[in-house]
């Protein structure tokens, strides 16, 4: 706790910056020891260190600390915790490049001027790999990266390079002058990703782009092969046995691990008892061992199409942690008393041991709820089933008239046949799905509640209320729109009424997309700060230890909380208060990176289907209204632009308050949700671009009014009419901030009650909270 101690001491005195003998003498620590406080602190960018060798708070100073978001028109901003972002103007940036953490200057504002800064220091680099192409120009190698945030060129060693064709597509190791005491940057080769642009070549090009580990070391994999596939006897003992109930699993067709279970008891004096089972991963993965450390580092397992990076070896997620039907499986495991009305009366928390009846399968378990049955071998489950699904019906109409947000959204499947043939295939929640989800939710809810209840240190999934700006915008936007929501308070049961008021009707994406556009991320964190989406005041992730390294760390928790019969030592929890703002740091991040790689991977692979389809005309929804265009959605959820020059009927107006397009002459609004049909001129898989023309007049409008004859619309920047949309750089915003930018919304999932979008933006880090979610 010494680095906590020293930065408490100082911001409780923060009249002047403190040299070393100062801190040491005040809080009574060697030299040594707050020497080693105050360098962590600084190299976190809490304190700064002066040339005079003080310390002192950076707030104090004039200065700001956090990452830098850039745009690509050369301007970035610094994104501050606990205060308002600091823009900082081309040519100011001093070398930093897109979330290095940095130290900024504030510069002097002038009268009505917008405040701004300029970068003095870079206190992280968050880039240590370039993906990009390869160029020669006048006998030097060039990389030029595919991220057109960074530099449009960087210099390359030629070591390595030998026999390697301009236009091949490589990753570099970059060198930066702080390391190297060079001028500028420079890149050596990593790894030669393929020539051009194939799907393997983009497939290795996201994994190294977004520092995706694929091999796990031979430490790992030993320590893996080392794990017995016969449970001790002595092990089966000491827990619980389940064995002798009908306990199943229910996953997707293609699903090769199988980390949770269901079992359902009708008890004698009327209600039911429920097991959750999830498998007992941390009895195998041991905390500080070779397989837990690379499981930290990867934090999650990565869905790509056609390609799986799983966070722990076959060996574990598709062998002893797999709960298959037939075979003894440890488990934890969470066994709830309800009610008829789903409501919890009880519940325990224990060590267990399994051995599933059955494996069943989503569309098994739908056309069982639909009326059909389950195959011979697993009928003698199908009134457990029809139960379960009754009784996760109370539970999630519990949760909506809590205010649960529950947004109409879909994924989009990217999936190969044997042929190797590209299909993308929507996917909408069903029942079988829903079932599922909802005893997840109840037992992540009643794990966060036994933890919190009982002050034990952990790692929740928190979701923040949207923070005010967001909300105001949200506000304003519907009440244009005809829906009201509360003026300053967020409300999720308000939020939950107005999409379901809006659900089915035209506007109803329009609502859909305002609402999603407005929530804070969900993120880990060490804190118990409630789930806004929600509507939860105690959550965190307990029900995928085989993918998500916070739910491993949760598990942990508990066994420690068992084996001590419902303590833990002072010792553990602090050791656990100090480490776990970092693991939920790191997750959040890792998290993040994950997501980002599975949806960039998926829009090549749509651009890819687009690309075959080039000329063919399509019905499709506005899903995106910007300044230079429309976004259009098809049914199978690929998304194209229609450029603005391509509207020729009028000239049209952004109007951002109600995300929609204005006809001057006409008075012909599109807005997002309206039908359309478009024809698919082009497709550029490396740009993940889709350009579309519009076929014919728009299928459904939202105000139309008659017009004699057409006005041509505004010619492009550089003054020709190219087909492309325009490139419109935003310059510093007076008046917008950096999340006001417009929305557009490709692929939308919800899994367990969690939302992700291509709408997102990066969000700083949260800094104290305004105070947990209440019910």
């Amino acid at each position: 706790m010494t680095k906590e101690q020293v930065y408490e001491y100082i911001k409780a005195n923060p009249k002047k910056p403190f040299h070393l003998r100062e801190v040491a003498r005040g809080l009574g620590l060697s030299k040594d020891k707050a020497k080693h406080a105050l360098e962590e602190l600084v190299a976190e960018g809490k304190l700064i260190r002066t040339r005079r060798k003080t310390y002192g708070l950076p707030e104090k100073m004039n200065l700001v600390v956090g990452k830098l978001q850039i745009h690509t028109g050369g301007f970035g901003f610094v994104l501050v915790e606990d205060g308002e972002d600091l823009f900082i103007p081309p040519g100011k940036l001093a070398g930093a490049w897109p979330l290095d953490k940095v130290v900024a200057r504030i510069l002097p504002t002038r009268p009505g001027g917008k405040t701004s800064g300029e970068v003095i220091r870079i206190l992280e680099r968050a880039k240590q790999k370039l993906v990009g192409t390869l160029e020669f120009a006048r006998g030097y190698a060039i990389l030029r990266p595919d991220d057109k945030r960074y530099p449009e060129r960087l210099l390359l060693s030629p070591e390595g390079l030998e026999d390697l064709r301009e236009g091949a597509r490589i990753a570099v190791t970059v060198h930066y002058p702080e390391d190297t005491g060079e001028k500028e940057p420079f890149g050596v080769l990593h790894e030669y990703l393929g020539q051009g642009e194939t799907p393997e070549t983009e497939t290795r090009a996201v994994i190294q782009n977004f520092d995706l580990r694929e091999t796990f070391p031979p430490e790992a994999l030993a320590e893996a092969e080392r794990i017995p596939r016969k449970i001790p006897a002595a092990t089966l003992k000491a827990r619980e046995d389940f064995r002798s109930l009908p306990v199943f699993t229910i996953d997707g067709a293609d699903a090769k691990d199988f980390d949770d279970a269901v079992h359902l008891e009708r008890l004698p004096q009327g209600g039911y008892r429920v097991g959750i089972h999830i498998a007992d991963v941390a009895h195998y993965v041991r905390e500080g061992s070779a397989l837990d450390r690379e499981a930290y580092e990867r934090a999650t397992s990565v869905y790509l199409p056609g390609r799986v990076l799983p966070m722990l070896p076959e060996k574990i997620s598709n062998g002893v942690c797999s709960l298959v039907p037939g075979e003894d499986r440890l488990t934890m495991s969470v066994v709830a008393t309800l009610d008829e009305k789903g409501e919890v009366r009880d519940y325990r928390i224990v060590q267990g041991v399994i051995r599933s009846k059955a494996r069943l399968t989503y569309g098994q378990v739908e056309d069982l709820l639909s009326g059909g049955r389950l195959p011979e071998e697993a009928r003698f489950l199908e009134d457990d089933v029809r139960e379960l699904y009754r009784l996760t019906r109370h539970l999630k109409a519990g949760r909506l008239a809590a205010g649960a947000l529950d947004f109409d959204t879909r994924e989009v499947k990217v999936d190969f046949d044997e042929g190797g043939n590209l299909h993308l295939i929507p996917i909408r929640e069903g029942e079988a799905r829903s079932l599922i989800e909802e005893l997840m939710l109840l037992a992540n809810r009643l794990v966060a509640r036994h933890l919190d209840e009982r002050g034990i240190p952990t790692l929740y999934r928190v979701h923040e209320d949207p923070v005010a700006d967001r909300y105001k915008t949200l506000v304003e936007a519907l009440n244009r729109m005809g829906y009201h929501l509360p003026a300053t308070d967020p409300d999720p049961a308000a939020m939950q009424r107005v999409l379901e008021a809006a659900r089915g009707k035209p506007e109803g994406p329009a609502v859909s997309m305002l609402v999603l556009r407005s929530m804070s991320l969900a993120r880990y964190a060490h804190e118990n700060l409630g789930h806004f989406g929600l509507a939860f005041e105690d959550y965190l992730h307990f029900t995928s230890p085989i993918r998500r390294y916070p739910d491993l760390v949760v598990h942990r928790v508990l066994k420690e909380l068992i084996k001590g019969k419902g303590k833990v030592g002072p010792k553990k929890k602090a050791a656990w208060a100090e480490k776990f703002p970092r693991v939920a740091e790191h997750a959040s991040e890792r998290e993040r990176a994950a997501e980002k790689a599975e949806r960039d991977l998926t829009k090549y692979f749509q651009v890819k289907w687009a690309e075959a389809q080039v000329g063919r005309t399509f019905t499709g929804i506005v899903s995106g209204v910007t300044n230079f265009g429309l976004f259009v959605a098809i049914e199978n959820g690929v998304e194209g632009l229609l450029p603005l020059s391509d509207l020729s009927d009028d000239y049209y107006e952004f109007v951002p308050e109600g995300l929609e397009l204005v006809g001057r002459s006409t008075g012909k609004r599109w807005r997002l949700g309206d039908a359309i049909k478009v024809r698919i001129e082009r497709a550029t898989p490396a740009l993940r671009q889709i350009d579309l023309a519009i076929e014919e007049e728009k299928m459904s409008t939202s105000e139309k009014k008659p017009t004699k004859k057409k006005a041509r619309s505004p010619r492009s920047a550089e003054g020709k009419k190219s087909g492309k949309a325009p490139r419109v750089l935003a310059g510093p915003p007076q008046e917008k901030a950096r999340n006001d930018r417009p929305p557009r919304l490709t692929a939308q999932k919800v899994y367990f009650g969690e939302w992700i979008g291509e709408a997102e933006a990066e969000e700083k880090p949260r800094g104290k909270s305004r105070g947990r979610r209440k019910k």
